[in-house]
């Protein structure tokens, strides 16, 4: 464990001999207790280009009276490789993951920033001026506070690479915090050495990279991140994570992440063919309300159009990794062709209730390709009454599907509400 107490006014060293290679990652920061940090650099490397650093230099500031102060510089060996692309598809192109991890201890309270720098972004990136001349930066920004610990956000699902042109895509990170904290998300410009990278273009523009049908956009309720590309290529994004606790916030976070369009009729999307058995809330959006020790069971259907392609199908999510309960998700063939079936099944705890939806992907693949499909799920002691009409026997009030009060009723009355009460217990 590296003890982070002396002042270094050290400025940052470039880890690697000029080469383009970067092609994404992120850093994030997690509370092991009191002041004691794990921190982790996840950087992605287009294996075309020179090989990674076998260390990284992340360099520790913190925040007095709005002056970013230099604490120390901390050097972390690589712990980690997986060679091939990413998510453990089969292609030609290769990206590698790597890992960098160390623990730290803060001097105390505040505000600090975690940043990272190398050279160079890989050349085959259309968005952005010289690309093979940029340097990529990453930093994350929490706050500390030893009656009230924070860890920066994460990620819960693997990242994508490819993507078909002329064709709706859909991917979601799945950004997650650890505290329960409230987590905004945004699309924001790449960082070099030391400032904005030049010449970057959003892959929102319908004149350049996106056909008007569903330009490149992140969506603000679910982080769902949707596309219809207009031409192929390397492209990358970067997105921006702010974190909010009793509406401070009290943190962001920065991910870049590098997508690769292919033109390919030959390949087709592989779907999930009965989406529409999930309710929707009034924004149009897949929702879910159950109650504590209820459980609930939907069975989707996954299948491709290439009979010849193998299909799978997989869960991601906060539920899966809480404590009180877990949901389960299994799979098997139906012996239609390629199809798939999978089941989601979970019975929540009464400790899983908040007023803030769960988020749950599932992410069907082919094999290159993926999409995924958000469905957000609400724990709530809010209960569903299905009869056309209830007579209260206490003074009740009717809530809609996410909680927000109606109207009263009064004792002794009868009401019906599209058919559907929502009774708060």
């Amino acid at each position: 464990m590296k003890k982070l107490f002396t002042t270094l006014l050290i400025g940052l060293i470039s880890l690697s001999t000029f080469g383009s290679h970067l092609m994404g990652g992120q850093i994030v920061a997690t509370n092991l207790g009191g002041y004691d940090y794990e921190i982790k650099l996840t950087a992605y490397r287009d294996t075309i280009g020179i090989p990674m650093a076998t260390s990284a230099m992340f360099e520790i500031n913190m925040d007095s009276a709005g002056v970013m102060i230099p604490i120390n510089l901390l050097t972390v060996l690589a712990d980690s490789m997986s060679g091939g692309l990413v998510m453990g598809v089969s292609a030609a192109y290769g990206v590698e993951v790597y890992t960098y991890t160390d623990t730290i201890t803060l001097p105390g309270d505040g505000y600090y920033t975690i940043s990272w720098n190398d050279c160079c972004r890989n050349v085959a990136i259309i968005n952005m001026g010289n690309a093979g001349a940029e340097h990529f930066a990453l930093s994350t920004s929490f706050t500390v506070d030893s009656l009230s610990p924070n860890s920066s956000p994460s990620y819960l699902s693997l990242p994508v690479a490819y993507l078909p042109s002329d064709t709706l895509w859909q991917y979601n990170p799945l950004p997650f915090d650890p505290d329960g904290d409230s987590l905004a998300w945004s699309l924001t410009t790449p960082l070099g050495s030391g400032a904005l990278v030049a010449g970057y273009q959003f892959l929102d523009d319908t004149a350049l990279y996106s056909n008007a049908s569903n330009p490149f956009a992140l969506d603000s309720v679910t982080g769902e991140l949707s596309w219809n590309a207009k031409m192929q290529g390397n492209f990358v994004a970067a997105f921006l994570i702010e974190e909010y606790r009793n509406g401070v916030k009290i943190g962001e976070m920065r991910r870049d992440m590098q997508y690769i369009v292919i033109s390919d009729t030959s390949n087709y999307l592989p779907v999930v063919s009965n989406m529409m058995s999930f309710p929707t809330n009034p924004g149009g959006y897949p929702y879910v309300v159950i109650s504590p020790s209820q459980n609930y069971s939907v069975s989707l259907l996954a299948s491709d159009p290439n009979a010849n392609d193998v299909v799978t199908l997989n869960a991601f999510g906060e539920p899966f990794n809480l404590q009180t309960s877990s949901p389960s998700f299994l799979t098997f063939p139906t012996g239609n062709g390629n199809e798939i079936e999978g089941i989601f099944s979970w019975t929540p705890d009464v400790l899983d209730v908040r007023t803030q939806p769960y988020l749950v992907v599932f992410r069907v693949s082919d094999g290159f390709y993926n999409f995924d499909y958000t469905v957000q799920i609400e724990v709530s002691s809010v209960t569903s009454v299905e009869e056309l009409e209830i007579k209260t026997i206490n003074n009740n009030k009717i809530y809609d599907v996410l909680g927000r009060e109606l109207k009263e009723i009064p004792v002794g009355t009868t009401y019906i509400l599209n058919r559907k009460l929502y009774i708060k217990q």
